[in-house]
């Protein structure tokens, strides 16, 4: 009886039981529209439920559908829009698999058993009980913790869960599978170089991941290539303006940077205890480390709101597990484990000022929702519409109008057309304020001149105090020459206009009228210009900025023939797609007025590019352009 339930077997049952309920609560969850007065709710809905809707429809993802999400991305959003309820608990358990392992080897290999088992308790009540878009930075370290076991022993079934988790977040999300491979090559580089592993191996692994990501583009239809570039596309238009600037949220920010250093000094300290020891292989495991916590904390701060910074408090302690400390001389751990313990502790303590998250009940959520769960299984239905889809439900008139042809909608909101069960035709990069790069808007406009839908649904909305005609720049000219207002509805007391292609349409024909050199934040004349492109760069302390830090904040400011200064953001990408300068409009009739009658809206005297000297290179070149 005793060598049943020793300390081993006992920490064994442990690991199971935490690992069994990280399953995931609510089992799905159908997206809900949001209220007019709250727009910009419906921009997460709307990639939300075309997840899902684009892996039904086979779409060809990196053509048809340009995002950083992948066609497993309903593993994270868990929208459940005609996915099966078994391959949600397929992947549950396979999770389940996943955490159980991380724990038990963490437990196992501590010295101080007790202190290892709080920190593993502790980062359960961490956890979300749903992980939802943040489920590629969990994998992540899944793929971590199987790097560390196939550098303990280099056994095949360790390489290939490493590269199974890694190539898993290459189709939920992106960037965090490109992370994934390019950590990968680094881990096989260095047990080549420290002659853990031979040559044969690596080709073998390499060969094996190919063969897994070859596989997974013919199983999701994925263009690899384009799927590539348009992500990288994205992301390099993301961190380029998608950035808030800090205000109110300081002191949350200020704990994020505690933990931050915190984390990042205790990887300090392995990396000292591994050169002590001459262990210099285990430089690796610091350095993956060194590398999430950096892009986690950069996806806080970047964003600048308590939800992203929340997300760090929850999955940055999570690195701790993944096996590095267990590396270094026994003698040490005692320390390591204990700082964890007290990083984790911090966590937990700021995670519980967020009004949904404290610890009594995270605890609750965590160990005592299996009955929801299975109920939830129990009662799912894949084919279950959106919540409230009456609140958007469309006009009749409109919707017998269009019928069954072609249509597309502004900026974003997705979901307005699939619920009512309209043949949607979206563009490629599907929300218009994350065309973010003259690559992007150029794909939306190609696929406009080649196959453009019969009719839009059309809302001049954007985000983050930009200027909505600057979003998907080279469209909105397209539409204003080949689309002509045909109705407009209110839905929940919001207006949208039904716009209808022309008979024929034809491609914009660019007309260079001049070229000139300015500086930032002096005056630009207008001169009756319809748009113009401006190659402003940043100085070297802007590059440093904007890696380190959220970039420096770049605006124009433009003034009307009445001196009515008006100033939006925007970024260095979105000055090189063009600055819509024709007219000023300022939402949907404003639009339709410019459809209509260009001159009865504002007109533009000079447009100023704002922006802090120190992070700029000064000069600006200038591209005045008319499109006929």
């Amino acid at each position: 009886m005793n060598k049943i339930l020793d300390t081993k077997t006992l920490l064994k049952i442990a690991a199971l039981v935490m690992a069994v309920f990280c399953f995931t609560t609510p089992f799905a969850d159908h997206p809900h529209l949001s209220y007019p007065k709250d727009v910009w709710l419906g921009l997460d809905v709307s990639w939300q439920v075309m997840l899902g809707y684009a892996l039904n429809k086979h779409w060809q993802w990196g053509t048809d559908i340009i995002y950083t999400y992948g066609p497993l991305g309903v593993l994270a959003t868990r929208a459940g829009m005609g996915i099966s309820r078994w391959v949600f608990l397929l992947f549950d358990f396979y999770l389940i698999c996943n955490f159980y392992f991380l724990f038990k080897d963490f437990l196992l290999n501590a010295t101080e058993k007790f202190i290892a088992l709080l920190v593993v308790f502790a980062i359960t009540l961490l956890l979300d009980t749903n992980i939802g878009g943040d489920l590629s930075w969990v994998i992540t370290v899944f793929s971590f913790y199987w790097m560390y076991k196939s550098y303990q022993e280099p056994r095949y079934v360790y390489f290939l869960l490493s590269v199974l988790n890694i190539v898993l977040c290459f189709y939920i999300k992106l960037n965090a599978g490109i992370i994934g491979f390019f950590f990968l090559f680094a881990h096989l580089a260095n047990l080549l170089i420290f002659k853990k592993i031979k040559l044969p191996k690596v080709a073998a692994i390499l060969t094996v991941a190919i063969a897994l990501v070859y596989t997974g583009a013919l199983l999701f239809n994925v263009n690899i290539l384009s799927y590539t570039v348009g992500a990288f596309e994205i992301i390099k238009g993301y961190n380029d303006v998608m950035f808030l600037p800090s205000k109110g949220n300081e002191r949350i920010e200020h704990n994020v940077n505690i933990l931050f250093v915190a984390i990042m000094l205790l990887y300090g300290i392995y990396v000292l205890l591994a050169g002590k020891e001459r262990k210099f292989s285990l430089l690796f495991f610091a350095c993956i480390s060194f590398a999430y916590i950096f892009l986690l904390r950069k996806q806080a701060i970047l964003r600048n709101d308590p939800i992203h910074y929340f997300e760090f408090y929850k999955y940055a302690p999570i690195v701790f597990l993944s096996g590095a400390f267990a590396l270094i001389d026994k003698k040490y751990q005692k320390f390591t484990y204990a700082a964890s313990l007290i990083v984790v502790l911090y966590s937990l303590f700021l995670m519980s000022e967020h009004p949904y998250r404290h610890i009594d009940d995270a605890f609750k959520n965590r160990y005592f929702s299996a009955k929801d769960y299975l109920k939830q299984f129990g009662d799912y239905n894949s084919q279950t519409p959106l919540e409230g889809s009456k609140i958007r439900a469309l006009p009749q008139a409109i919707l017998q109008r269009i019928g069954n042809q072609s249509v597309d909608i502004f900026p974003w909101d997705s979901e307005v057309v699939i619920e009512n069960g309209l043949n949607y035709k979206p563009r490629p990069v599907f929300q218009s304020f994350s065309a973010y790069t003259e690559r992007l808007q150029r794909k939306n406009y190609e696929f406009y001149i080649k196959t453009p839908p019969e009719y839009i649904i059309y809302n001049s909305e954007t985000i983050d105090g930009r200027y909505a005609m600057n979003d998907d720049f080279l469209v909105n000219l397209f539409i204003s020459k080949n689309y002509t207002f045909a109705d407009s509805f209110t839905s929940g007391k919001e207006l949208r206009l039904l716009l209808q292609k022309k008979a024929v349409t034809s491609p914009l024909i660019e007309v260079i009228t001049k070229e000139v050199k300015t500086k930032i934040n002096e005056d630009i004349p207008v001169e009756w210009v319809m748009t113009m492109k401006v190659d402003v760069k940043y100085s070297f302390a802007g590059k440093l900025q904007s890696i380190l830090n959220r970039p420096p904040l770049i605006g124009i400011e433009m003034t009307d023939m009445n001196n009515h200064k008006r100033f939006y953001k925007i970024s260095v990408e979105l000055l090189k797609c063009g600055i819509f300068l024709d007219r000023w409009i300022a939402n949907a009739n404003g639009f339709e007025t410019y459809l209509r009658d260009k001159n009865m809206l504002d007109v533009f005297k000079t447009v100023v590019i704002k922006a802090d000297e120190q992070y700029f290179e000064k000069e600006l070149n200038i591209k005045y352009i008319n499109y006929k």
